[in-house]
């Protein structure tokens, strides 16, 4: 019985697979840190699903490895280390080489994403909760973000949503993340 459900469950994976390269996220706003933050659309954000920061290549940088060092640099300042912070990941650094328009950053799920967007922006950096902690960051102040967003309201979302989100972050791959 049991390798009848491991067959079916292998077929489901294959199919998720193919669903998940179909799937595009769409984009909710772009923002910068402050204390208010108008452009972000909380209401429209209080449903599950996988959410995408990213942030705007400010063009100071001819390749993305001087980008890098500088972002680097500043996210880990020692400030900001040991917060219950998500640190760089040195497999997903190497998957970039080009220096696009947007720079992934950091890639996640939430029954409830606009409260888990707000913990990443507005969550104190002494508070054990984990997240970016973007407003306590105060060198990150002048960085332009994006936050996309997939839907994903399923009954399954337990089995599922780790199994879509898992896709992306080896599709996109992430500069940051706990992963």
């Amino acid at each position: 019985m049991l390798e009848s459900i491991d067959n079916e469950m292998s077929t489901q994976l294959e199919l998720l697979k193919k669903v998940v390269d179909n799937m595009v996220f769409n984009e909710m706003c772009q923002f910068k840190i402050k204390k208010e933050i108008q452009e972000i659309p909380w209401n429209e954000l209080k449903l599950s699903g996988i959410y995408l920061i990213e942030v705007k290549n400010n063009n100071n940088f001819l390749d993305f490895k001087g980008w890098l060092k500088d972002f680097k640099e500043r996210w880990e300042d020692d400030k900001y280390i040991k917060k219950f912070t998500p640190n760089f990941k040195k497999k997903r650094i190497q998957a970039h080489s080009e220096l696009g328009k947007w720079i992934p950053l950091y890639l996640g799920k939430s029954r409830n994403i606009s409260k888990r967007v707000n913990e990443h922006i507005y969550k104190e950096l002494h508070k054990p909760t984990f997240a970016m902690k973007l407003f306590a960051r105060k060198n990150m102040k002048n960085e332009t973000f994006k936050l996309s967003i997939i839907q994903l309201e399923i009954k399954n979302y337990d089995t599922i949503v780790p199994k879509v989100e898992s896709q992306f972050r080896n599709l996109i791959n992430p500069l940051i993340g706990k992963q």
